[in-house]
């Protein structure tokens, strides 16, 4: 598997609900805070980001993480990963009606924030 890039969290989504590996999916948080729908996100496999780094072909962001230096946004991060990001859409599932974008988006910040599910 290579670095995936998904322009919204739609895209996101429907590439995670048939994932069964677990790698963490970076963002750009300050994006993600203000506008989660249509913020970038990427799938980055932990041992393709060690060959990178091998190679020298990774730069470090803000939080002193190695990230691929072809990423177009430097200040993307580990954001949570993708078992948590299916995990969260299952939560609010279960809690009644089959949850929008926007739904889903809450229950994603809200994790991201308070490292717990909402209901």
């Amino acid at each position: 598997m290579s670095i995936q890039a998904f322009d919204s969290l739609e895209a996101l989504v429907q590439a995670v609900s048939h994932m069964d590996m677990n790698e963490w999916v970076f963002t750009n948080l300050e994006r993600f805070q203000s506008n989660p729908v249509n913020t970038t996100y990427y799938i980055i496999p932990e041992a393709e980001l060690w060959e990178l780094e091998d190679a020298g072909l990774t730069v470090t962001n803000h939080r002193d993480e190695s990230i691929p230096a072809s990423l177009p946004d430097h200040h993307a991060q580990t954001w949570l990963e993708i078992a948590t990001v299916q995990d969260v859409i299952e939560v609010l599932r279960r809690s009644g009606n089959e949850p929008d974008i926007h739904r889903i988006a809450q229950g994603l910040q809200y994790y991201h924030k308070y490292d717990a599910f909402m209901e």
